[in-house]
């Protein structure tokens, strides 16, 4: 395997290689989901201290681990995040390594997220005497339910090691492998999930009228959660509102009227007025069609992550590395998304970014989250270079410390939009 950028990323990464591949072929070939990888986190242990690593936690929270390097004198705390958590989805792909356990599969790249972090912080513990300050590592269950990061802040963490400052990448196969894909402010949109259980009462189809058919009443109320975005909302602002699941009935018995019909969906936006709004407009219409059509209208609205916001001066601090480390041509803007990342959970309490780093050629074109997805092995030096270099280059942990705690007070109250 010859690396991305080999000429350029740090040289001990570069020698390191065939070795962090193999650890990530490991992981690919036994995921884990949620936060229960006590394999994933066992392998992460063994593997750090057996390089020396002596700070190496797995108790600190749950299915994961929390690793910390101190430098040669005092100095700013500054944090590195890598998922680690599985898909409960099949594994398609073709690879030696693919995985052994049916309907999981590291089909996002957590498992080359694992990899890129255990290089960054071997390569920071062998160069801990020319550094001031601390690094911590965070290995972190449970991303792909939206709950790991929210555990980890809640756990006491960043209190108990003084992080000032957060940094992680993500694997993006719409980016060729080789570049950065930047966005500072808004980048990510929050993400809920929703559940609605309409009932009537069941019926032969031939005789609707002694019934109540909540499959007409679903129909209704599909219609009308549509028109929150589009008519409800301020259009200057950007949600998304999909309703991605439908059941009611039997395919198999087409002259029965059912009693019940489910729906669920998610809602996306960056702004946590509009936010607010969508859940109460929702809960509202679920009721109010339900009783006008003569049926009950249950609704849960489930909160999972906060809108992402990646600290400007972070963003510029990441982009400064890449640009004197690999060039200016290999950072590029990123678009914002309407997909979620619970990193957002990190910048609520300090300032930081999260980067997307291409994995995209030839052998790696799937899609994130597809059952043949597979993770670019090229990318790993390259990307452990991005993040120890950003370590050893942060010098401005007390502005942007105190920058994170004004950002703090505008996300939680005056909200973050995008137009």
């Amino acid at each position: 395997m010859q690396p991305i950028l080999a000429d350029k990323a740090f040289p001990e990464l570069v020698q390191w290689a065939d070795e962090l591949a193999a650890l990530r072929r490991d992981i690919h070939a036994h995921p884990e989901l949620g936060f229960e990888t006590p394999r994933t986190v066992d392998l992460i242990v063994k593997t750090l201290k057996g390089w020396g690593l002596e700070h190496v936690d797995p108790d600190e929270v749950k299915g994961g681990v929390v690793v910390v390097i101190n430098g040669a004198a005092p100095g700013a705390t500054v944090a590195l995040r890598a998922d680690i958590d599985a898909l409960p989805m099949p594994d398609n792909s073709a690879n030696p390594w693919k995985s052994q356990t049916e309907m999981r599969c590291h089909a996002c790249g957590h498992d080359g997220h694992a990899a890129w972090l255990l290089g960054a912080l071997r390569y920071l513990h062998e160069k801990r005497a020319s550094f001031k300050g601390r690094v911590v590592g965070i290995f972190q269950p449970a991303e792909e339910i939206g709950r790991g990061a929210l555990r980890v802040v809640q756990s006491g963490v960043f209190e108990h090691w003084g992080i000032q400052e957060i940094y992680g990448a993500h694997d993006e196969p719409t980016v060729a492998k080789g570049q950065y894909g930047l966005c500072a402010g808004p980048a990510q949109a929050s993400t809920d999930f929703f559940y609605i259980t309409v009932k009537g009462r069941g019926v032969h189809a031939a005789r609707p009228h002694l019934g109540v058919d909540p499959i007409t009443t679903a129909g209704v109320l599909i219609g009308a959660l549509q028109t929150i975005v589009s008519r409800k909302v301020n259009p200057i602002e950007t949600a998304v509102l999909s309703i991605s699941s439908v059941n009611g009935g039997n395919f198999h018995t087409p002259n029965v009227i059912p009693e019940t019909v489910t729906l669920s969906g998610t809602v996306r936006t960056f702004n946590e007025d509009v936010r607010n709004q969508i859940e109460a407009e929702m809960a509202r219409m679920v009721e109010r069609v339900a009783e006008a059509e003569n049926c009950t209208g249950e609704f849960r609205y489930d909160r999972l992550v906060p809108s992402l916001f990646n600290t400007p001066e972070a963003v510029e601090h990441i982009r400064s590395f890449i640009t004197h480390q690999f060039g200016a041509e290999h950072a590029e803007e990123m678009p914002i998304s309407m997909g979620g990342e619970d990193f957002a959970e990190y910048t609520f309490k300090v300032p930081g970014c999260i980067i997307r780093a291409g994995i995209r050629d030839d052998s790696h074109k799937a899609a994130l989250h597809h059952p043949t997805f597979d993770f670019n092995d090229e990318v790993i030096p390259a990307t452990a270079t991005v993040l120890a270099g950003t370590v050893l280059e942060s010098h401005a942990a007390e502005s942007l410390c105190a920058l994170g705690r004004i950002l703090y007070f505008k996300r939680t109250n005056l909200c973050l939009s995008v137009s």
